[in-house]
């Protein structure tokens, strides 16, 4: 097996264990407290739906990562894979850089950052083996 389709499942490996944390460890510390918030229902149900549309994006990332690695035309799914982990990359940095310093404390900023980086030489790999 090629470095390249390695990385795009070690890519697909990291992204799916992080859908897993999310749903199992994060959404019950996250969720469930928003119920005793006093915030309006519809407020609290939006949340819960982004949140759970975060895990279907992420498990699409898997998807994508997957397909990379075991189809031979497959590229164009590692660099959608890639731009979306990079852009969760850039959102949690950004957040946690400008909006506030809490999310720092958290998973979000940091494992989206290796799984672009893995993709991103999983695309390298894979343009140069198909230059020669």
């Amino acid at each position: 097996m090629k470095l390249a389709n390695l990385l795009f499942l070690t890519a697909a490996g990291i992204s799916f264990l992080g859908a897993l944390a999310h749903e199992l460890i994060g959404a019950p510390m996250v969720l469930d407290p928003l119920q005793d918030s006093g915030l309006p229902e519809d407020v609290i149900w939006l949340h819960h739906f982004s949140w759970h549309v975060g895990t279907v994006s992420v498990l699409a990332m898997v998807a994508m990562f997957t397909l990379a690695a075991l189809r031979e035309n497959g590229l164009v799914f590692g660099l959608i894979a890639t731009v979306m982990s990079a852009g969760f990359a850039g959102l949690g940095i950004s957040l946690a850089a400008f909006g506030n310093a809490a999310l720092w404390q958290t998973l979000a900023p940091y494992p989206w950052t290796v799984i672009a980086v893995l993709g991103g030489i999983g695309i390298r790999l894979s343009r140069g083996a198909n230059a020669h």
